[in-house]
């Protein structure tokens, strides 16, 4: 059967291949033919419409001659210049009619002869002007009617009349089988399109016949794609996102299953022809009624718009929506697709998120205060600690004897490396808890001041510390200071045994919003695979006794970065330096920055 059924199409689409050809064959040639005598028909009308123009000229050129004879004569007897100004414009009218005739001339060989010597003729009278102008400044009143000489004055009237008169006959003899010619033509032509329309009418009878012999073979054809309907129409109700489709008058074409259900339609009810207004409240259809006229109005697509709905029975969902115009080949839009997601539980658990989030800051800001005033009330006896330690060592060393001033010693170092660790805490919290507005900040002179802090230490050790041209940002200067002195005081710090320090700051702008800061050193470096452990809290690799510290001082740093919108990396390798590269925006939104 399938091959019965292709064997049967490739049959019809053969015939309606050969017989459309056959038609189209006879339209283009007969559109040729066409078209090829309208166009001989548009030439020989447009040699009989010059032929009227010349015709028309001829008779416009003598009677400027005229003019031009009349307006000199009278500036000759009166000296008037009004006469002077006519004889210009009849000169200039003269020289553009006989412009056109020679134009229209060009191709007669006989015509173009007459045009010459009617050149000829008026070249003289041209030149006469300037004569005629000095002659009558020349002569006294009147005297001038004497220069005029009539007789020569009619020869050349007569003259170019004559020549007139012969070029008029000729383009009359012209424009006659002209005429004859162009009527000639006119028939063939309409000859031309009877034939070709009534072989044409043949061509598509015939065409028609073979084509309604194969009705049948249609019809199945039809069938086939009825069921291709229902393929896709069954495929679309197994959609579990709800799916329809609209006219551009906002009535309902179609729709899946899931949409149905949506809508509570009972069964045998149909959506087809009824609009939003039928099924939900009045606001609610008024607001989708907007959103379907957007989209055949801007031809543009509504995609993933989240909207809060009503069922028929009064049941609140929420939606995720995309409406995309259905457009037929040529480009117009026939309606809207949509398909809209139930989005009810993905809304919820993102309240709820939401509700975690709020409860989680508020946890993370009592933390933050615990902290801090934990960390104040942990100071205190600290402080007692020492003091009364001190008191111990003046008023009862001598008693506690070696041993015992040894230990009062241990217990006094722990104290103080607790009071560290607890200001190094404070510190980190600080960063957020304790955090000054943006303003425009100079990294040079940032840097010049953590330089003057660590002076003392700069000295001891003999370190050289280069500092490079440095931009000016939006950032929180006091923790820039606290940001360049932690990783300047670890470069110094962290040296091997008789190492002389070496510290290198240096900046490049990456784009138009970055800027970027290494600070460099020839310390003991480590491993790359501590990249990262670096900037966790407490975490250090090596002990006390080799590098005093709590482990805490790169934390803060990228602690300090992460609120200025930047970030900061280490690169290393044991025992060739270690290199800090700390990117930072040049920019911070203008709520944030104090200027």
């Amino acid at each position: 059967m399938p091959g019965s059924l292709s064997s049967q199409r490739s049959s019809i689409g053969r015939k309606v291949l050969i017989g459309f050809g056959l038609v189209l064959a006879m339209l283009v040639t007969i559109a040729f033919m066409t078209w090829r005598s309208i166009r001989n028909f548009a030439e020989k009308a447009d040699l009989v419409e010059r032929s009227y123009r010349v015709l028309e000229a001829s008779e416009k050129l003598f009677r400027e001659v005229i003019e031009m004879e009349n307006h000199r004569r009278g500036f000759l007897l009166s000296g008037e210049k009004i006469y002077l100004t006519g004889y210009d414009a009849a000169r200039e009218d003269l020289v553009a009619v006989l412009s056109a005739i020679k134009r229209d001339t060009k191709e007669t060989l006989g015509q173009g002869l007459c045009v010459a010597r009617m050149e000829h003729l008026l070249a003289p009278r041209f030149a006469m002007r300037g004569v005629d102008l000095q002659t009558r400044r020349e002569s006294a009143n009147g005297a001038a009617a004497a220069l005029f000489n009539g007789p020569e004055e009619d020869e050349f009237i007569r003259v170019i009349r004559q020549e007139m008169a012969g070029l008029q006959v000729r383009e009359r003899r012209l424009l006659d089988k002209r005429s004859r010619l162009t009527d000639a033509i006119e028939i063939q032509t309409l000859v031309v399109m009877v034939v070709g329309t009534i072989l044409t009418l043949i061509a598509l009878v015939s065409a028609s016949g073979t084509i309604l012999r194969d009705v049948s073979a249609r019809r199945r054809a039809e069938e086939v794609l009825a069921d291709q309907h229902n393929l896709l129409s069954s495929i679309i109700d197994t959609m579990p996102d709800h799916v329809f489709v609209k006219d551009v008058k906002g009535r309902y074409i179609m729709d899946n299953r899931a949409h149905r259900q949506f809508l509570e339609l009972v069964e045998g009810e149909s959506i087809e022809g009824k609009t939003v207004f039928d099924f939900f409240p009045k606001a609610i259809a008024t607001l989708y009624d907007a959103d379907d006229q957007e989209v055949f109005e801007r031809g543009v697509s509504l995609r993933n718009r989240e909207e809060l709905t009503l069922t028929r029975s009064g049941v609140e969902s929420w939606l995720s929506t995309t409406k995309v115009p259905l457009r037929d080949p040529a480009g117009r839009i026939l309606g809207l697709v949509c398909v809209s997601a139930d989005i009810t539980e993905r809304k919820g658990a993102e309240e709820q998120l939401k509700r975690f989030a709020s409860q989680l800051e508020r946890s993370n800001a009592e933390l933050q205060n615990f902290a801090s005033v934990a960390s104040h009330d942990l100071q205190e006896p600290l402080r007692k600690i020492q003091a009364f330690g001190d008191r111990l060592r003046v008023k009862c060393g001598p008693q506690l004897g070696e041993a015992g001033l040894d230990y009062l010693g241990r217990m006094q170092n722990a104290a103080e490396r607790m009071r560290v660790l607890i200001q190094d805490l404070l510190k980190l919290t600080r960063v957020t808890s304790r955090a000054q507005p943006f303003e425009r900040c100079d990294l040079n002179a940032v840097v010049r001041e953590v330089l003057s802090d660590l002076e003392v230490a700069i000295e001891q050790k003999a370190a050289r510390v280069q500092a490079g041209p440095l931009p000016v940002i939006d950032a929180d200067p006091v923790q820039m200071r606290q940001l360049f002195q932690n990783l300047i005081s670890n470069a110094l710090k962290f040296q091997g045994p008789g190492e002389t320090p070496k510290v290198e700051v240096d900046a490049q702008e990456s784009g138009e919003e970055m800027c970027q800061i290494t600070i460099k050193d020839n310390g003991i470096g480590f491993g790359p695979q501590f990249a990262e452990q670096i900037f966790v809290v407490f975490q250090r690799l090596h002990s006390r006794s080799e590098y005093e510290g709590t482990g805490i001082g790169l934390a803060v740093c990228r602690k300090i970065t992460d609120r200025h919108g930047g970030t900061i990396v280490a690169k290393s390798t044991e025992g060739h330096g270690a290199t800090f590269i700390v990117t930072l925006p040049l920019r911070q939104p203008s709520h944030q920055t104090h200027e």
